[in-house]
């Protein structure tokens, strides 16, 4: 599970004057919590719950029990490192009909909202995923997912999207967003998926 930590502004203060360490565990950015144990010479305090806090303010005591902030002290204390953090990857999936890596015409829309989220970002890290459903062989069906992912790429050039920032993938029907047997026709599983880091 992704989590971040992060520690406090006085990071230079506390190696120099060891005036100790503060964590806080704050939700990814889908709001999902790890968890995180603090340890010093004298014992561990663990974090797991979303904006939990604790402090180390010598090593030889044990941690602060965990102690929940709000979301206005989290930014008031690490207002300077929240603002470095990237953002969050943004995702776009088409679909297709089986067979096909034609783009459907309702799905000419999301070319545009991809393309909107590239320029907004000013991003050169984009990857292109072609999937398939189980229907047919899987050789067959590697390469109706490069020939979907290609469709994909070229909707993207044509809208003035940088071919060299795109890495494209493929995986047939080997990846499968609804788990099925053999030969079943799922809507779902034929699309292309794109990424914007």
């Amino acid at each position: 599970m992704i989590f971040r930590i992060l520690f406090s502004a006085l990071v230079v203060n506390t190696l120099v004057a060891c005036s100790g360490t503060t964590v806080v565990l704050v939700p990814d950015a889908n709001g999902k919590v790890g968890q995180v144990d603090l340890t010093t010479k004298a014992g561990t305090t663990r974090l797991s719950k979303a904006n939990e806090s604790a402090e180390a303010s010598k090593a030889d005591k044990a941690p602060s029990q965990p102690e929940e902030l709000s979301e206005s002290k989290i930014k008031d204390m690490f207002s300077e490192t929240l603002d470095k953090e990237p953002k969050p990857p943004e995702h776009f999936v088409f679909h297709f009909t089986t067979g096909s890596a034609e783009i459907l015409p309702d799905e000419k829309a999301t070319v545009a909202k991809a393309k909107s989220a590239i320029d907004s970002r000013n991003s050169c890290d984009i990857s292109v995923i072609g999937h398939s459903d189980t229907v047919g062989d899987n050789a067959i069906n590697e390469g109706v997912s490069l020939q979907r992912a290609d469709a994909v790429i070229h909707a993207l050039i044509e809208s003035g999207v940088d071919k060299n920032c795109m890495d494209r993938r493929y995986y047939g029907e080997n990846d499968l967003k609804i788990p099925t047997a053999d030969n079943i026709d799922e809507p779902q599983n034929r699309r292309v998926e794109i990424e914007i880091r």
